[in-house]
């Protein structure tokens, strides 16, 4: 299954976001400001308290399908040079899953023996939502697409695949639903795209697994500080 979406007006880009991650009723609206946090901080705390999760509740809540279309809208809207909107999503149902688990399991099992891929197997196959994001491949012929060429389509749209997955984690997140973006190397096995049904002209960006979280991690240690990696130039 693929979600597609088209763009609206620029004009409500930010509008629309903000009702994306953070729907009130009108009633809100007439809240003192002095009262509740102002939009920007909300955003800045959804940025910082989101985590990526490794423990989701066996099913998937009920409002699911309709909080992840409003995901997959928000990351249509990550930054995008020359708007080529190059992000397909595809939502796995069971038989997909099935053989995507068995197909990892086989890879473990090849590398480090049969009682890892089993155990592979079982957790994969308790993930509850799978969604498969990729990118359309650019049919720029006239100049040297590939990833090495720090110019080329192919390396400016997978950098906008990766803002949109980020998007899309934050919109699930101010939704009560946690995320793990995975990119093992299951994902970029040639069997793999046969598996999930994938056309010729797409490129695996990875795996987003989506539920409820059983528990979501505490913030991790920085190892770097701001004044690292923040850099003031003369």
């Amino acid at each position: 299954m693929m979600l597609r979406f088209g763009h609206p007006s620029p004009c409500v880009l930010s509008l629309l976001l903000l009702g994306l991650l953070f729907p009130c009723s009108r009633q809100q609206h007439h809240v003192d400001a002095f009262s509740s946090p102002s939009p920007s901080s909300q955003i800045h705390e959804l940025l910082l308290s989101r985590r990526t999760i490794n423990s989701f509740e066996a099913e998937l809540p009920s409002y699911w399908e309709m909080k992840l279309t409003a995901a997959v809208e928000a990351a249509t809207f990550a930054p995008n040079h020359k708007l080529t909107e190059p992000w397909r999503f595809h939502l796995l149902g069971n038989e997909a899953i099935q053989r995507v688990c068995e197909l990892n399991a086989e890879l473990v099992s090849s590398s480090k023996g049969p009682a890892a891929g089993a155990k592979k197997l079982e957790r994969w196959l308790a993930m509850p939502g799978w969604l498969v994001v990729t990118q359309l491949v650019s049919d720029d012929n006239d100049n040297d697409n590939s990833y090495d060429n720090p110019m080329s389509m192919a390396r400016e749209d997978y950098a906008a695949c990766c803002c949109a997955v980020q998007n899309l984690s934050l919109s699930l997140h101010a939704n009560g639903m946690g995320t793990k973006w995975t990119t093992g190397p299951v994902n970029f096995d040639p069997r793999f795209a046969e598996a999930v049904g994938l056309p010729e002209n797409e490129r695996v960006v990875g795996t987003i697994w989506f539920g409820k979280p059983v528990s979501v991690p505490s913030a991790p240690r920085k190892k770097l500080s701001l004044d690292n990696v923040l850099i003031k130039h003369a």
